[in-house]
């Protein structure tokens, strides 16, 4: 069965707005735009269900910008990544109703923490998804940005006294972090380089 992303690709190229040899890269962009849109406006609706409409826009915009650029843990197949997607943001708003009220000055130590150690491991590639030395120095501008946007916002949050804000952001850069180590250490090369059975390749 063709999916949504080779039928317009097949068109596209049918009414001559592409060529035949871009059908293939086009067909996986459409899809992935497509599952893309989809996931997040899923996510968007399980949390207005739920009443944690907030919580869950937080979540899309940071998890769903930073998993773009940044990289990280990616499943082998499809299926299991819906799953372990949804048990994640399903956990996400279990945790923003049951953690009582904390500081906002002890929630802004945690966003700092959390924003550091993602800071530091940015971008990784993994074997479903490879970053060539190019992509990375985008990737790595792209998580720069984000983390500017992201900290005026948390600031604005701050002076607002918006506490369920910022756990909400907290929570959602936790993920992000757990993310991307993972990742990195379920990369074979990266897995090597701590090992020390190869040198690592320093791209300026």
């Amino acid at each position: 069965m063709k999916s949504i992303g080779n039928r317009l690709s097949q068109r596209y190229v049918s009414k001559g707005i592409i060529e035949p040899h871009f059908c293939n890269v086009y067909s996986y962009i459409f899809d992935y735009m497509f599952n893309f849109i989809l996931y997040n406006l899923s996510l968007l609706i399980l949390g207005f269900i739920l009443k944690q409409h907030t919580a869950a826009i937080v979540y899309v915009i940071i998890v769903g910008s930073l998993r773009a650029v940044a990289g990280g843990y990616h499943c082998k197949t499809r299926t299991s990544c819906y799953i372990l997607s949804y048990t994640i943001f399903t956990l996400y708003l279990y945790l923003i109703t049951i953690i009582p009220k904390m500081s906002a000055y002890i929630l802004i130590c945690i966003y700092i923490i959390n924003w550091s150690s993602i800071l530091i491991i940015s971008p990784v590639d993994t074997p479903n998804k490879i970053f060539d030395s190019n992509d990375k120095k985008i990737s790595k501008k792209g998580v720069h940005k984000l983390f500017i946007f992201n900290s005026i916002f948390t600031i604005l949050s701050f002076l607002l006294h918006w506490n369920k804000g910022l756990l909400s952001i907290d929570l959602s850069l936790i993920i992000c972090s757990l993310s991307l180590y993972t990742g990195y250490m379920n990369n074979p090369a990266s897995v090597s380089l701590l090992s020390g059975d190869r040198k690592p390749q320093i791209h300026f």
